[in-house]
């Protein structure tokens, strides 16, 4: 677990800036072995028919994305709720808060920029004065400006509104060390950068949080599959809106539901209802 002090220092940065760079937050054995698994990751989703190239907000098909991560590694599972992860999404958007994706880019040489965005670019502006979405990354390899690493315009979480089609913006690269932690402010502009090296991938894991009320990108009910789901946490599924949406704590699921509340759960807005028996089952 990253320090009190660590956590605090970046929190400012965060704050002040759109984004902040923990290092060492994954050590380099680690950082590998996260890696490692990425890679068979992607190989196994796209036997299990979940394409890792050619997405619309990509321009080309040098990038790898890998999406349904819980899927396909238990060390996704793990990594999304770390407490270093996790103290940030608290600092931003209290304890009640969703999972809304987890997944990974992987650019290749030759890939163009992506497009310039915000992570909460779907709200209607005018946007509030504090963030409803954090996106907080784990960096596989080292973040360069060569390499594709992830580029965000100064100052741009303050604007109150996202990029505009045909508005001239600069961004600047982010460099940091494999091993870290990317935290970004989901009013920050930002966009994958160009990979320009001879033959260097670069890999980043991408954990995408909101506030409770916001639909989630990924609808796991749907995606996750029946074993996966078997050996997750109940409060893991929480997480992911996995129950009844944002009023499980309010509205029971009945006792035809194929699922049920625990009645351990409390997802901050309300207690939950007491459930019977049959609802357990």
């Amino acid at each position: 677990m990253l320090s009190l002090n660590t956590i605090a220092e970046a929190g400012r940065h965060l704050d002040e800036h759109g984004y902040a760079v923990v290092p060492g937050a994954l050590g380099v054995g680690d950082t590998r072995d996260v890696r490692d698994r990425l890679m068979a990751a992607a190989e196994a989703s796209e036997s299990a028919g979940v394409p890792t190239r050619g997405y619309a907000f990509d321009p080309d098909r040098c990038n790898r994305r890998v999406f349904h991560l819980f899927n396909l590694d238990p060390v996704f599972v793990d990594l999304i709720q770390r407490d270093d992860a996790l103290a940030f999404v608290h600092r931003v958007l209290g304890e009640s808060f969703l999972i809304s994706n987890f997944s990974a880019n992987i650019t290749s040489p030759g890939n163009a920029p992506m497009q310039l965005h915000a992570d909460q670019g779907y709200v209607p502006p005018p946007w509030p004065s504090q963030p409803l979405a954090v996106n907080v990354a784990w960096l596989l390899d080292d973040f360069t400006d060569e390499n594709g690493g992830t580029r965000y315009v100064p100052d741009s979480h303050r604007t109150g509104h996202g990029p505009e089609t045909g508005q001239p913006c600069v961004s600047v690269p982010i460099e940091a060390p494999a091993g870290s932690l990317l935290v970004m402010d989901g009013r920050l502009w930002h966009q994958t950068g160009e990979n320009r090296t001879d033959g260097s991938e670069r890999a980043a894991l991408f954990g995408y949080y909101v506030a409770r009320w916001l639909r989630p990108q990924i609808n796991w009910n749907v995606v996750l599959w029946p074993e996966v789901v078997r050996t997750l946490d109940p409060v893991f599924l929480d997480r992911l809106g996995y129950y009844t949406g944002n009023v499980e704590g309010q509205i029971p699921a009945g006792n035809r539901s194929s699922i049920a509340v625990p009645a351990t759960i409390d997802s901050g807005a309300a207690t939950p209802f007491p459930l019977s028996s049959e609802d357990r089952a």
